[in-house]
């Protein structure tokens, strides 16, 4: 491929998105924080970079995957950060969940230094990333969008085009404002039915049907985890969830609209956060509802 890629940020994500570029034949240099991340990228053929400027400054195309604005704002606008290797035509994208008000202002930034910015962040998981089947939403100059729709269909089966920087991130939240409702949600109808004395699995198996009005991929994918107590941080996080329920809900009352929905949700996960478990897996909503009913979901009874 023609086009040279940059990626800032190896995290899990990080680096399952880069490996799907590079299997599709891009050229790829790569930076993270700690150079460890990148060994494996590396050893398959990556460059290693010595900062974000030096990944900037060797690619076309750069994009940033990090944990939340201000790590946005430091590789992208901070000292040897990539706009310190901005040249003519080059694109940055910046794949992190933060607020629409901190991606533009990091985009007025980037086109100020003679870039263009593209807010996308994505929705989906590794094993997602990994078969190419994210949902990325795209907010930014339409040109650039149109030079990098290709690369982003690489990596989602979903790309869609937003309109302005910040519309990207505007659109995360309010998806993400559904799945931790849904989430929540899920934790309570477990929790009911082990205290009833049904089993929960049966829960799972009748909201995962396909085709039926309660099914949900909320369910689908936590439930198990739910039932098994397992929240290792492999989907989303307490924190990251409570971080964008907490930016829908800033976004909401700028607009003078009412989440109650979403302030109930957060608040059952800023418990978890207040137990020193905003690392773990969002789905762990479930134990603060297993002791408000001191009852326990992978205890329950089997259904008679």
């Amino acid at each position: 491929m023609s086009i040279r890629i940059g990626f800032v940020g190896l995290g899990t994500m990080g680096t399952v998105m880069s490996q799907r570029l590079m299997a599709a034949g891009y050229a790829l240099t790569v930076w993270n924080r700690t150079e460890a991340a990148g060994a494996a990228l590396v050893k398959a053929g990556a460059k290693w970079a010595g900062s974000p400027k030096e990944v900037a400054a060797a690619s076309d195309v750069v994009f940033s995957m990090v944990t939340d604005a201000a790590a946005s704002e430091a590789v992208i606008c901070g000292p040897r950060g990539l706009i310190e290797g901005a040249h003519s035509g080059l694109i940055i994208i910046d794949s992190a969940s933060i607020a629409p008000e901190a991606s533009q202002a990091i985009a007025q930034r980037v086109t100020a230094a003679g870039a263009a910015m593209l807010d996308a962040p994505v929705s989906g998981g590794p094993k997602v990333a990994a078969e190419g089947r994210l949902g990325i939403m795209v907010g930014g100059p339409e040109a650039a969008f149109k030079t990098c729709e290709p690369i982003l269909k690489n990596l989602g089966s979903m790309v869609l085009y937003t309109g302005a920087n910040g519309n990207g991130t505007t659109l995360k939240l309010i998806a993400n404002l559904v799945m931790g409702v849904a989430i929540e949600a899920c934790a309570e109808a477990l929790v009911l039915a082990a205290k009833i004395g049904i089993d929960p699995q049966v829960v799972i198996d009748i909201t995962s049907l396909p085709g039926t009005g309660p099914q949900t991929g909320a369910m689908a994918t936590r439930g198990p985890r739910m039932l098994q107590h397992n929240f290792t941080p492999v989907h989303f996080s307490a924190n990251n969830m409570d971080k964008d329920l907490t930016g829908a809900l800033r976004l909401a009352e700028k607009y003078g609209v009412s989440l109650p929905a979403a302030s109930a949700s957060r608040e059952i996960l800023r418990a978890v956060k207040s137990q020193g478990k905003g690392q773990i897996d969002s789905s762990a909503v479930v134990t603060v509802l297993e002791a408000m009913a001191a009852t326990s979901v992978p205890g329950a009874h089997k259904a008679k």
